[in-house]
């Protein structure tokens, strides 16, 4: 009798044990599941733990209180960065009515019978110059501000890539000629067409030119190619300079980033290419870059 009563001790206390032990894994398995959401983008749950292990209700109040600092944090750093986008916003444009009326006076000077090569033409020559830098570089600010803000509404509808591709193309052969850079444009025999904002296309097309131009022309050849694939029509804006160096490559649409081609800066605004993404993700696109220096160095992006 006695030995049916031990045995019977021994299996309620190993019972017991067994018990604990599956309802302090399941504890312990959600804790890991509350650090694991700690670490990405996901809700963070509030954990609600009690348990005879004062060590485990420890950890789980330190859980809590981590939760509640990030989750504070967050608010914090979203807020900042609200205010940071309507200040740059607000800044961009009240810069823009002030400068667009020093260009107008700079060409206005210009305009007076100035005498070719005089100091007085000279200087005119530079505000135009440095004042149209500045207003692309505001202007960068102004839209990259509204896109950040999702202040920038877009008006989808059936816009003819190929057309939209050459007018394009036509729209830098002036600057093709000034830079003795030979334009090439590849085109499919049909038509394409895509679902999309057309002033964001214009954008997007204008940008990644002018950023080919601007640091692949010494590479003699621009170009750009149009297809279709997998149900997405794809743009390839290319050039034959000095590429980009493969440790820039993960970084080259952040904002503001500067690196890439040989780390020359230049002294524009770091925006273009964030810009560019920023519009290609509204459109459900993706973009990548593939870069071998001095051979090709593409920016394809597919709608």
């Amino acid at each position: 009798m006695l030995e049916l009563s031990l045995i019977s001790a021994l299996g309620i206390i190993c019972a017991w044990l067994w018990i604990h032990r599956i309802v302090q894994a399941r504890h312990i398995r959600e804790i890991t599941k509350v650090l694991a959401a700690l670490r990405s983008d996901r809700e963070l749950p509030l954990l609600h733990i009690r348990t005879g292990s004062p060590a485990l209700n420890e950890l789980a109040e330190q859980v809590n209180f981590l939760r509640d600092h990030l989750l504070s944090v967050g608010k914090r750093t979203e807020q900042l960065e609200n205010i940071q986008r309507q200040v740059m916003t607000h800044i961009a444009h009240d810069l823009r009515t002030p400068l667009t009326s020093l260009s107008g006076y700079a060409e206005l000077l210009k305009s007076q019978q100035l005498a070719k090569g005089t100091e007085m033409e000279k200087y005119a020559d530079i505000i135009i110059q440095k004042s149209r830098k500045l207003t692309e570089i505001i202007r960068n600010f102004f839209e990259w501000a509204r896109l950040e803000s999702n202040d920038m509404p877009l008006q989808f509808q059936k816009v003819d890539m190929t057309k939209k591709v050459e007018e394009a193309m036509l729209s830098f052969l002036q600057q093709f000629e000034q830079a003795g850079v030979q334009p090439i444009l590849e085109l499919p025999k049909e038509r394409l067409s895509v679902w999309a904002d057309p002033a964001s296309i214009d954008r997007i097309l204008h940008n990644l030119i002018s950023n080919s131009l601007k640091y692949g022309g010494e590479g003699g050849k621009h170009g750009i190619k149009l297809w279709k694939k997998r149900g997405r029509v794809w743009v390839e804006v290319w050039d034959c300079g000095r590429g980009i160096e493969p440790e820039h490559l993960p970084f080259i649409f952040d904002r503001l980033y500067k690196g890439g081609r040989s780390g020359r800066y230049d002294g524009g605004s770091g925006l273009g290419l964030s810009i560019t993404k920023k519009l290609i993700d509204k459109h459900q696109g993706e973009i990548f870059v593939r870069s071998v220096p001095y051979e090709r160095t593409s920016f394809i992006f597919g709608i």
